[in-house]
């Protein structure tokens, strides 16, 4: 899933757990979605999101080391069996 796709939908889930939905002003648990017994104030939502933000970024982060990783690893490997390839006895 690519980042402007998780922007998308977490715009989407934004506007689903608004407090003016939580309140009634909005019609949110028609479509069957979950609405809390408690309002949520604004603050916890944008902070529950930034936290959100913050844990996507890591993983992503530890997505990309692990590709670069990888990569490595595979050149590594391939050129100790390019090497073993040309001098079987040097090994």
């Amino acid at each position: 899933m690519d980042e402007a796709a998780i922007k998308k939908r977490l715009a989407e889930l934004h506007e689903t757990i608004k407090p003016s939905a939580l309140l009634g002003l909005k019609s949110a648990a028609g479509d069957g979605s979950y609405v809390p017994a408690d309002p949520v104030d604004d603050n916890s939502i944008n902070e529950s999101f930034d936290y959100v933000r913050l844990q996507l970024k890591y993983l992503l982060f530890d997505l990309d080391a692990t590709r670069r990783e990888n990569r490595y690893l595979r050149q590594m490997l391939d050129s100790r069996s390019r090497r073993e390839r040309e001098d079987p006895e040097g090994v």
